[in-house]
């Protein structure tokens, strides 16, 4: 037998009082002299055992009363658990997307929910933990009630971050073991290869896996050609497990249907359909898959607004060749020589390229500042003869180093740094026959935070990237005139000088991943307390509207989004009443991959962890577990069972 509050027997101590009151009675005795006192003394001695007798069993019947009352206060119980009476139980329950795939005709979420309701029978509150929230300290009522009003949640967590979580909410109480129970699919990429268990915690974990372990998700939407007149759309569509003869693939525009085909997916592999929509100032689309495997990778929103042009001026006397790469399609451009340069006309710029200059005035030095301070890209080539010293004056106005030394020797630009974002999407792959360009002379510098993009055989940076505040400045270490390197004929310079200005400002992507980092770029000025917000379209719930967290610089406010919205959809950016560009969003297709952990294997060597494929079997399990046979109820009756004899002791039984 096991004691809730075992510190409570000591009271038992109590039972020595009336025992001394019992035995040592300091009652005084007064002697009478009669006569004849045979009869008498008979009298005394029957009296005196009838009392003896009756003292006993009252003070026996009142040391029961009083040890049952004790016993009663400290919770007997007999238990198969020792470690505790009632487990403090955290329940996870993962309501990710991949959680819609179907066990039979309903899904796992929904099913989890029916079977935790059903299911979970004990008295004690426990702590509800999803992707999104938690719970704390639920009553049964509102665990029913708090279950039914769950919805999926585009954010999905692995398994050690959960545990993690539940650890750091649940709150230890003496005597009493933490139990967690982890309900999920196990979805790989949300499972590492070794769960973090601790030894004072007891782990059950039930995995809940779909009837087939198939899908097909609409991949990604993206841009092939455009034109004047129309635009190419290519729709990625991936088949997981799963051969499909005849999948429907429908165009909306708004809710309109424009186009519809139909494709032959093989198991496991990629398979692209073409759409070509008109082109015209904006056009919100989605595309639409039947499947009835998992919903909500069957569609796929994505928005183009009217193409925003960056702004690229060139400042050098030889320009002709950078102009050839900022097309008219894509850039408005403007070209000036040094002494034409119109200084009004630099905050309004993304990127700004100073081509062979031979110094750089005072005064466009403060221009160019303020510019790179507010958030510009600066491009910096410098001439054969450029004065050193002019040049870092510049640089020491900017605090990122300098100029250290000319080098009038032939060097071999060999080294591409492939992971840089300037390069990023310029090659497939990572090549090594390849044609480098070479320079006769270039100048040496020492700067902070320099980024190298393109080095020469002895390490030195070619072209470097610096980040000063919220700019960027780009350095090429030598002129790249004929004269001096061949570097105009590699194929290396175009993609760069082109993603140096594409890099200057994050033009509307088609659409975005809700729960990634998104920066925007937003071309508008705004002004004392205004605030962009962004809201839903087509939408009934009119609060679904939210401020992000904005970057203002000049002629551009960049925006950073990471928690919100959490819906896909249609959204719009609009300062006040005026809608400024449409955007979409999308839930990450990681998510759907039918594709789980074992998660048997991962946890057999753990002494303190179970499990099972059966919220039901679980819960029972538990019960078992921690069931308990409680007394205090029965040492109560025995107690009130002494008073009554007491009572009758001392009403019936004569001295």
């Amino acid at each position: 037998m096991q004691f809730k509050y075992p510190e409570i027997l000591y009271s038992l101590l109590l039972l020595l009082v009336p025992i001394f009151i019992h035995l040592f009675q300091l009652r005084k005795f007064e002697k009478i002299v009669f006569t004849n006192v045979a009869f008498l003394k008979k009298v005394e001695l029957q009296t005196r055992k009838s009392a003896k007798l009756k003292k006993f069993l009252i003070l026996f019947s009142r040391l029961g009363i009083f040890a049952a009352v004790i016993l009663a206060f400290a919770q007997p119980y007999i238990s198969s658990n020792k470690q505790t009476l009632k487990p403090n139980i955290a329940l996870y329950l993962d309501n990710s997307l991949s959680m819609q795939a179907k066990n039979g005709t309903n899904e796992l979420f929904k099913d989890a929910v029916q079977n935790i309701i059903s299911n979970y029978n004990s008295t004690s509150n426990l702590t509800l933990i999803t992707n999104d929230n938690v719970f704390s300290d639920l009553t049964k009522k509102e665990l029913k009630n708090t279950l039914l009003s769950l919805t999926y949640s585009p954010i999905s967590k692995d398994v050690n971050t959960v545990l993690l979580q539940v650890n750091k909410t649940m709150k230890k109480k003496n005597g009493v073991k933490n139990h967690i129970v982890f309900i999920s699919d196990f979805q790989t990429k949300n499972s590492n290869s070794k769960f973090s268990i601790s030894d004072d915690v007891t782990y059950s974990f039930v995995q809940l896996k779909p009837q087939e372990e198939k899908n097909i998700s609409i991949d990604s939407v993206y841009i092939t050609k455009q034109n004047g007149l129309d635009i190419s759309l290519e729709v990625a569509l991936k088949s997981y497990n799963l051969n499909s003869d005849n999948t429907s693939v429908s165009l909306f525009k708004d809710n309109i249907l424009i186009g519809k085909s139909t494709v032959e997916l093989e198991s496991n592999k990629t398979k692209t359909v073409r759409f070509k929509i008109p082109f015209n100032d904006s056009f919100n689309g989605k595309i639409v898959i039947e499947d009835n495997l998992i919903s909500f990778d069957n569609e796929l929103f994505f928005s183009l607004n009217k193409q925003e042009k960056i702004n690229v001026l060139i400042v050098g006397d030889d320009n002709e060749y950078l102009t050839k790469i900022y097309t008219k399609a894509e850039f408005d451009l403007q070209s000036n020589k040094l002494n034409q340069v119109d200084y009004n006309l630099i905050s309004s710029q993304n990127l700004i390229v100073l081509n062979e200059l031979k110094i750089i005035p005072l005064s466009l030095q403060k221009s160019l500042i303020k510019f790179i301070n507010n958030g510009g890209s600066l491009v910096i080539v410098p001439f054969n003869k450029s004065k050193i010293t002019n040049y870092n004056t510049f640089f020491s106005e900017l605090k990122i180093g300098a100029i250290t030394s000319k080098i009038e020797t032939e060097h071999l630009v060999n080294t591409i740094n492939f992971s840089h974002p300037i390069l990023d999407d310029v090659f497939e792959k990572r090549i090594k026959n390849f044609q480098y360009p070479n320079v006769k002379s270039y100048y040496k510098t020492n700067f902070k935070n320099e980024q190298a993009i393109l080095k020469f055989e002895n390490q030195s940076s070619f072209i470097s990237e610096i980040k000063h505040k919220s700019g960027k400045i780009y350095w090429l270490a030598s002129s790249i005139n004929n004269s001096n390197s061949n570097f105009k004929s590699s194929p290396l310079i175009v993609p760069i000088f082109y993603n140096f200005a594409k890099q200057s400002f994050n033009l509307t992507a088609l659409y975005y991943t809700i729960g990634q980092k998104n920066n925007i770029d937003i071309k508008t000025e705004i002004i004392n307390d205004e605030v962009l917000h962004i809201e839903q379209l087509n939408n009934d719930n009119q609060n679904n509207k939210f401020i992000p967290l904005q970057n203002v610089k000049q002629q551009k406010v960049i925006l950073q989004l990471e928690d919100n919205p959490l819906k896909a959809g249609f959204y719009v950016v609009k300062k006040d009443t005026d809608k400024l560009k449409n955007i979409a969003f999308n839930y990450n297709r990681n998510e759907s991959v039918p594709k789980y952990t074992n998660v048997k294997t991962l946890i057999k060597n753990y002494k303190n962890t179970s499990y099972s494929t059966k919220i039901k079997e679980t819960f029972n399990t538990i019960d078992n577990t921690y069931k308990v046979k409680s007394f205090w109820k029965w040492f109560l009756i025995i107690a009130l069972l002494f008073l009554v004899i007491e009572t009758l002791l001392i009403k019936f039984l004569k001295n």
